[in-house]
C-alpha cells in the first residue's frame, strides 16, 4: 500500500514503563481534601514546542477512544468520503441516541451491508436516559447500540471503498488496520510501542501522551483539503 503523504520523520517508540504521574486534581469536601487524582498533562504551542509538562508525557499509554480521530483520518486517507455528520460519528464515541444509530446504519448502507457486518460487541446505549428508554421498550443488547458502532460502521464502509474484505477488519494485519497504524505513527511522529485490543475489539496502539498531543495539533492546524482538516472540520 503506497502512502506518499507520510513525510514526517518517525521517532523511536515510547518506552513502556510505569508512568511517573503527578497530582493533578484535588477533590474537596467541606474544608478537607477528600481525594487526589494523579495523571500527566502536556501543552504544546503552535510550533510544537512543549510549554507545559506535568508527570510523564513520554511513557507509552493506550489512548483508547482518544484514538478515534486518528483512526478517522486513516479512513479518509483510504478513500472514505461521507458527509460531515457521519465522519464526526466515525471519530466519536456516541451515547446511543436515535440519530447516532441512524448514522451508523447509513454508514453500513453506503457499503450495502447491515448490522451483522459489525464486529464490536453487543451493548446497551451508553447514555443513562437512552439506556433506560431502550430497556423499557424491551430492547436487547445490540452491536448498533454500542458506543463505538459509528467507528466500526465507518471501518466497514472504508473496506468497501478500498476494495478490502471486511470479514476480518479488526485483525491487526488487515490492510485497514495497517493503514491506521501507519497514520497513527505519522500523526504522532513516533513508532507504535505495543498493540492490544480496545474494549470494542479494535486494535489499539500504544503511544505517548506527547505523541497524542502532536496528533491533535496536526488535526487542528492541518491545511484545507487534507484528511486531517476534513476530520477536524467534521468534528
Amino acid at each position: 500500500m503506497s502512502l506518499p503523504h507520510l513525510v514526517r520523520p518517525i521517532a523511536d517508540a515510547a518506552p513502556m514503563r510505569v508512568p511517573a504521574h503527578e497530582p493533578l486534581v484535588e477533590v474537596w469536601r467541606g474544608e478537607m481534601v477528600e481525594g487526589l487524582h494523579h495523571g500527566s498533562a502536556v501543552l504544546l504551542d503552535p510550533d510544537g514546542r512543549v510549554r507545559l509538562a506535568v508527570g510523564d508525557i513520554e511513557a507509552a499509554f493506550y489512548p483508547r477512544s482518544a484514538a478515534k480521530p486518528m483512526q478517522a483520518v486513516a479512513m479518509v486517507r483510504a478513500g472514505l468520503d461521507v458527509s460531515d455528520d457521519l465522519l464526526a460519528l466515525a471519530a466519536a464515541s456516541h451515547s446511543g441516541e436515535a440519530v447516532h444509530l441512524a448514522g451508523a446504519r447509513r454508514l453500513l448502507a453506503s457499503a450495502g451491508l447491515g448490522e451483522d457486518a459489525l464486529q464490536n460487541p453487543p451493548d446497551l446505549p451508553y447514555d443513562p436516559v437512552e439506556r433506560e428508554s431502550w430497556l423499557r421498550a424491551d430492547g436487547q443488547r445490540s452491536r448498533l447500540a454500542h458506543n463505538c458502532s459509528g467507528k466500526h460502521a465507518a471501518m466497514v464502509a472504508t473496506c468497501a471503498v478500498a476494495g478490502w474484505a471486511h470479514d476480518r477488519y479488526l485483525d491487526p494485519a488487515h490492510p485497514l488496520q495497517a493503514a491506521v497504524r501507519a497514520t497513527v505513527e505519522d500523526l504522532t511522529g513516533q513508532r507504535v510501542a505495543t498493540v492490544t485490543a480496545d474494549g470494542c475489539g479494535t486494535p489499539l496502539f500504544g503511544i505517548s501522551l506527547h505523541g497524542l498531543a502532536r496528533a491533535a495539533q496536526r488535526l487542528m492546524l492541518a491545511p484545507g483539503g487534507s484528511a486531517e482538516h476534513r476530520v477536524a472540520a467534521a468534528m
